[in-house]
């Protein structure tokens, strides 16, 4: 992750000099973009950070309300981490697949055990006010809440199961490629149990509310940067989970560039880059679920917009975005982990409930806008492009507007 986004920062200064100044013929202070964290069974119980890609504060109050939906399918699986030095030892020198491990008891054979079963589309709200406080800074507040439904039509028409196996089987991919069909189509199976036995489940159509979150962001003004049309932000974030799986307060930091340029026709492009470090469980409340061994979760993101102007004086905007967030687990344990799974029954990806948490993930999402002076309505598709990094395919809506 670091070398992408080094080399992403890299392109971004090199495309940025010797640009003239010129004023925007709409107003519209940034790339416009709804959150675009990942529906993944363990981030939507954590108060993660989605960058912010403006040049200055709002100047009313604002809203933006949101609903995300991703579809995640991770069939039944056991993952076992031997405590034995020998035997770490032993499958660091074996390709995963090829590891044999007979568990017998917590005295003879001592192992962490995880069980995972994630199959359903999850569905994400959010509540977001921007206040301003002054000409540099603002306040964002929100909520969040989810649930886990089946996908049924129409209510998740890109995410279903039945959408997503008929482009296998019709374009590409092939039949049945994941196992989807020979588990079934549309049902909510979500569980999970860590290795101390503590318990995260989810029913077809039970609401949670997720947590709570806050950030205060700065807009320094840099005059050597803003003859350029480059604009920074800095920003702390804290977030309080409340669901009965997971009590506690997170703490993060991001900064963000944003870089303009305006067309001779009055449209104009903008381009965004940005990072962020979380501090999960800064403080905890109670016998949390172990929701990954990293105390620390790192994320980037860059997107580049474009921005039509029409007749009438409102806009439409097509934004490209490629997110990448650190391992929720320790990358050391790829090297004894030891998987129990129907791999028989199942094309590719029996593995995925636990792999993927070792290992970075990462989404493109296509984003559109249309503006008014007032208020924003916005949609986007997200993949992950990694077969399974969870969600699979996801889509999501939105408004904003001025209170």
């Amino acid at each position: 992750m670091k070398l992408k986004l080094i080399a992403l920062s890299l392109l971004f200064c090199s495309i940025c000099g010797a640009q003239s100044q010129v004023t925007d013929t709409v107003y519209k202070p940034g790339i416009d973009k709804l959150n675009l964290l990942s529906t993944h069974p363990f981030g939507i119980y954590i108060s993660r950070i989605s960058q912010n890609f403006k040049k200055e504060p709002v100047s009313d109050v604002t809203m933006r309300l949101q609903q995300q939906s991703g579809n995640v399918f991770q069939p039944e699986l056991k993952a076992y981490l031997p405590e034995d030095p020998s035997i770490r030892e032993d499958f660091s020198n074996t390709t995963w697949f090829f590891r044999i491990f007979d568990f017998q008891d917590q005295e003879t054979t001592p192992a962490q055990i995880f069980d995972f079963e994630f199959d359903a589309v999850l569905k994400v709200y959010r509540v977001d006010l921007e206040i301003p406080i002054n000409a540099k800074s603002e306040l964002q507040i929100g909520l969040r809440g989810f649930t886990a439904v089946k996908g049924n039509y129409p209510f998740s028409y890109f995410s279903s199961d039945s959408s997503i196996e008929w482009f296998h089987s019709n374009v590409a991919g092939g039949e049945d490629a994941f196992g989807r069909r020979f588990y079934g189509l549309n049902q909510v199976n979500f569980e999970y149990i860590d290795a101390r036995g503590r318990e995260l489940s989810m029913q077809h159509g039970e609401l949670f509310l997720g947590g709570m979150e806050a950030a205060y962001h700065y807009y320094p003004k840099v005059d050597w940067l803003e003859r350029k049309q480059i604009y920074a932000n800095l920003a702390l974030h804290s977030g309080w989970n409340i669901t009965r799986f997971n009590r506690s307060v997170d703490a993060g930091v991001s900064a963000d560039l944003l870089k303009e340029w305006n067309m001779k026709n009055g449209n104009f492009w903008k381009l965004g880059i940005g990072g962020s470090v979380l501090r999960r469980n800064l403080l905890e409340f109670d016998q949390n679920v172990d929701l990954g061994n990293n105390d620390f979760l790192g994320s980037g993101e860059i997107m580049v917009e474009w921005t039509d102007i029409t007749d009438r004086g409102n806009y439409n905007s097509l934004g490209l975005n490629y997110q990448e967030q650190t391992r929720y687990r320790k990358k050391a344990e790829e090297d004894y982990f030891y998987l129990e799974g129907d791999w028989s029954s199942i094309n590719a990806g029996w593995h995925n409930a636990f792999t993927t948490l070792l290992e970075s993930l990462s989404s493109w999402t296509l984003h559109y806008t249309h503006g008014r002076e007032r208020i924003q309505y916005l949609v986007y598709v997200k993949e992950d492009l990694k077969v399974n990094n969870a969600p699979d395919l996801e889509s999501g809506i939105g408004v904003r507007f001025k209170l």
